[in-house]
């Protein structure tokens, strides 16, 4: 969608009457904060710890070519070691804003649903993030729908999530971004719908949020599911809430060059400005917050 009057100081995103008082928000006004999701969980790795655990997250998972599904479906990781990447993760997220700023050249990804093969199959297929890849020169957007559907959700958030974690011990950035349906790239008359990622390089990859990242919702479309059959010692339900914890702190946008908005859902009846989004104070709990319409109409 591009928007010649998107701007950061309050026009108007699409025609229609003046804002209703019950839909806007003012900028002193707080969002409720998001419920406490962490599970009581307090991180205890070294950084030497952290940064063995990262690079073994990433080889083994960053395989464009080679990478083939476990055969017993166990994930690879422990709870604890989750849990400690989670948490790094979610550090880099928390310094983001809201609707984040970008520029070209950039790629974006839509909705991965756990299909993490698609998404080795993608960066064989059109470059990588990795200092073998293009991530020199090609900043990466993902637009949200991480998990759900897919057979790998586990796989798919951990990689895009560590990659980002990893870039604090190099010089980069990638955030990740969720969202789907309004922002599309096209390659080779194929229509690549955007959303997912937030790797190595925190400056060059970026991730947003989109509505499966809400724990009423992956909890019914197979994400908890997962998360219960695949890791180890009945630690499945303390996973999920760790990971949707970290979901409530994604950017809910982001904008490339000022004129190309990027979300999730779309441009909702009640969203007119892009102050209503910036305005958005995270972590967001969708679940409390699910009639609050701007953010419900952001997302789907």
């Amino acid at each position: 969608v591009l928007l010649d009057d998107l701007l950061i100081s309050g026009e108007l995103l699409s025609s229609g009457p003046t804002v209703p008082s019950f839909l806007w928000r003012s900028p002193n006004t707080p969002w409720p904060p998001a419920s406490d999701m962490n599970d009581g969980y307090k991180p205890n790795f070294s950084k030497e710890k952290l940064h063995d655990l990262v690079n073994k997250v990433i080889s083994t998972l960053l395989r464009p070519q080679t990478w083939e599904p476990p055969v017993d479906r166990k994930f690879f990781l422990s709870f604890h070691e989750l849990a400690e990447l989670c948490f790094a993760a979610k550090q880099i997220i928390e310094q983001e804003p809201t609707v984040l700023q970008l520029y070209a050249p950039i790629k974006v990804f839509g909705d991965l649903h756990g299909q993490f093969g698609d998404l080795m199959r993608l960066f064989y297929e059109y470059g990588y993030p990795s200092r073998q890849g293009d991530i020199s020169y090609i900043d990466y957007l993902f637009l949200g729908d991480y998990v759900d559907r897919g057979k790998h959700s586990l796989e798919t958030i951990l990689l895009l999530a560590l990659k980002a974690r990893d870039s604090l011990y190099t010089s980069s950035i990638l955030i990740l971004i969720i969202a789907f349906y309004y922002f599309v790239f096209i390659f080779e008359d194929t229509y690549v719908y955007v959303s997912f990622v937030q790797v190595e390089y925190p400056k060059n990859i970026h991730l947003i949020r989109g509505n499966h990242e809400a724990e009423a919702t992956n909890t019914v479309y197979g994400f908890l599911d997962e998360c219960i059959e695949r890791i180890e010692c009945n630690d499945g339900n303390r996973a999920f809430k760790l990971i949707n914890d970290f979901f409530s702190h994604l950017p809910l946008a982001a904008l490339i060059e000022k004129k190309i908005f990027c979300v999730h859902g779309g441009i909702g009846s009640s969203v007119f400005t892009m102050k209503q989004i910036t305005n958005i104070k995270r972590p967001v709990d969708m679940d409390c917050e699910y009639n609050y319409k701007v953010v419900k109409d952001l997302l789907w």
